[in-house]
Formats: C-alpha cells, structure tokens, sequence
C-alpha cells in the first residue's frame, strides 16, 4: 500500500506539462528495460550490496540497516525504484516547465544563515537592474569553512554568487550599461560577444572582486537552460558540483529546485558507494561514516581541478568544508540520506555508472576547469585574475 501511494503521487504530481499521463506511465513501464543505472533489472548491483549496510554517524553510533524479507518485498522495492529512477534518467528535457511539486519538495534546500548576511545578499541581488531568475550564494563568504579565523581585522572572504538567467545576451546589455565596471576590457566588445564568450567551456561568465552594496563580490553568469542541463546530466560537473555542496538559494524556482534535487541524490548515491568501497577496502565492514559520506560529496568537484592539482587550492579544504558545515550538510541531504542510504533508493545520470563515473568526472572536471581558468584571464582581466589566484594561495598557505 505504501508502494502504491509513492509511485502515484509521482506519476500525478511530476508529469511534465508537454506529456500526456499516458505517454508518461508508458515510458515509466519501459524504465526497467535499460541498462545497469539506466533502470536496471539486476537486483544483485543495486539492493542486495546494501540490504545488510550498517550506517554509523557521527557519534559512532551503529544502525542496522532492515532486512528484506521477502521475494515480493523485493519485487515491489524494485519496482518502486525503477519508477523513481526513471524521472531522472529517463525524463532529461530539462526546459520542461515544472507546474506543481509536492508541499515541501526541496525543503531541505533552504538552508538557514544569518539574517543580516541574508538581507544584504538579496539587496545584492535586487541592485541589478537586469532580471535574474535564480541566484545562488556559496563559498567561505556565505558559509564559513574551517581554518578562517574570525579575526574581524582580517579582509572579509569575497561573496561568490551565481545568477541564472533566461537571455544571457538581454542581460549583458542591461548590466553593461548600470554596471560597466564590473567588467574587463571585454565590455568594449559589446554585450553580443561577451553572451556568446560565456557559452565557451562550462558556459558561465565570472565578474569578480566587484564592489557591490558594500560587498566584494565574485558573480557569475549562466543561462538557465545550461545550468539545468548540468544539474540533470552532469554536462560539465562544474556548476552540479558546486551545487552538491551546502549552498543559499537567494532566489529559486521549481524547475532549479527539482533538479537540484535530483542533482543532491545522484551524489548521495555515488558518494554511498565510494564510501563502502573503500571501507571494505580497509576494513572489510559495510559501514556508512556520516562525516565520511559527506566528504566524499564534497571532494567530487575537485576530481581533476586544476586549481587543486597546481596547489591553488588548500590540499585540506574538502575536510575544512564538512568540518564547519557537517550540520548544514546534514539538513541539505536530510531526505536524500533516507532516501539513498536508509532505503535504497539509487540514482546516476544517464550513461554514468558505479565503475565509470569517477573516470567521467574526472576528465570533465580537468577539461571544464582548464577551460573556466584560461576564460577568467579575459573575463576578469590580467590584474584581477593575478589578485584571485594570488589570493586563493595565500589561503592554502595559511591553512597549512
């Protein structure tokens, strides 16, 4: 009976607006003909590695994981997972327009900070003249990391921002108009060669140490449809990436919520996996270390940057990010953790699987960061990008 009202209230509330019920439960039904991640038939990869899991948190308490107990318990899990599954691997029109979610989908999503630090982010954003359909804070400036100290003598770490727009080249022209010097010499080949600069490499244009409500702010660019399209396939990984870690939505809508959501168990589910591989590695028991789990999540956007393979970045960061978000980390992926490692539920992006994902990344992270380096010496400037870079080794300096 369970089973039944999950699968119902998903094939109701999450049919796109272009898709007849029909046509979205036939192409539910065929979810279990695909292969591996791509709704897979083999009980053995997907339940049976993790029915017995034990998941330890982090006050080492152990809980064993519930049996299955039957041959038509597993049959309907199963069932339900493939359903499940299919909304992310088999629906990949990402521009589709999001009509309804369930009451509280991606609740987890809204993440608390402080409410001065809140107000003066969305004053940031409400300065802009250009429209912005969803902007997001992130990085040190809105979450701290371990390793900063609160020495309020020191120089505030730089606000990081992203903006996701409709029409990157309609907001380029507003902008250069109310705020030219945000940019580099680039603003003098007009807004149509900037939008069309900014769809080179993860297609995101970075305006940083820029001077905004009394903030130095480091914001970023990107179309709507790129950045869904990341969320939903792993396109490039470098927005995805950052998105896996905790993260303010200053402004949201449904379709980046439920994405993003997407994006959060897809993540869950490699970093599960990660987990107990190189526990049993070491120890030889399938258990889940909570604070291990997460630095797994953090640690995938990092896979092949260049900026951490030359040293700009502090080689302890991913430790420092959990250590001073472990609670954030856990209200972000408080149903995903239920969802992923309690039950079962497991998902990647089409054509990424348990033994080629790592690999996938890996070369995406490398070439998209390669690309995203070489675009800021333009987009910021010579002056700017030598303070960034020189900045961010100052950083791992002083944290060594």
């Amino acid at each position: 009976m369970f089973v039944r009202t999950i699968s119902n209230r998903i094939s109701m509330r999450y049919i796109p607006r272009n898709m007849s019920r029909r046509s979205f439960m036939q192409s539910c039904s065929s979810a279990s003909n695909t292969p591996d991640f791509e709704g897979t038939s083999k009980r053995s990869n997907l339940l049976n590695d993790h029915l017995s899991t034990t998941i330890s948190s982090g006050n080492d308490k152990i809980v064993e994981m519930p049996q299955v107990r039957s041959e038509k318990d597993l049959s309907l899990l199963e069932n339900e997972i493939k359903r499940v599954n299919h909304l992310s691997v088999k629906f990949t029109d990402h521009n589709s327009k999001m009509t309804e979610l369930p009451p509280n989908f991606g609740l987890n999503q809204s993440i608390a900070i402080e409410k001065d630090l809140e107000r003066e982010l969305n004053a940031i954003v409400n300065s802009f003249n250009a429209s912005i359909e969803v902007a997001i804070g992130y990085g040190s400036g809105v979450f701290e990391q371990a390793g900063y100290t609160n020495d309020h003598t020191q120089e505030k770490p730089q606000i990081d921002m992203i903006f996701g727009v409709t029409d990157p080249l309609k907001f380029h022209t507003i902008n250069l108009i109310q705020n030219p010097h945000h940019y580099s010499s680039m603003k003098y080949l007009g807004s149509s060669k900037i939008s069309s600069f900014q769809e080179l490499g993860a297609g995101i244009y970075f305006n940083p140490f820029t001077e905004i409500m009394g903030h130095q702010v480091k914001y970023g660019v990107v179309s709507m449809e790129r950045l869904l399209r990341d969320l939903s396939q792993w396109d490039t990984f470098y927005l995805a990436g950052r998105l896996q870690k905790p993260v303010k939505f200053i402004k949201d809508n449904m379709s980046i919520k439920y994405w993003n959501q997407i994006n959060l168990r897809n993540a869950a589910t490699l970093a599960k996996h990660l987990t107990l591989k190189k526990r049993k590695q070491n120890s030889n028991k399938s258990t889940i270390d909570e604070f291990q789990f997460y630095k797994e999540i953090a640690g995938l956007s990092y896979l092949g940057d260049i900026r951490y393979t030359l040293g700009g970045e502090n080689p302890n960061k991913i430790t420092n990010i959990v250590t001073k978000n472990f609670d954030k980390f856990k209200y972000y992926y408080g149903p995903i953790w239920n969802e992923v490692v309690i039950n079962g539920h497991h998902s990647l992006p089409q054509g990424f699987t348990y033994d080629n994902s790592i690999h996938q990344l890996r070369n995406r992270i490398a070439e998209y960061s390669i690309l995203q380096t070489a675009k800021g010496v333009f987009t910021a400037g010579v002056t700017k990008s030598i303070k960034y870079a020189w900045n961010k080794k100052m950083k791992a300096w002083k944290q060594n």
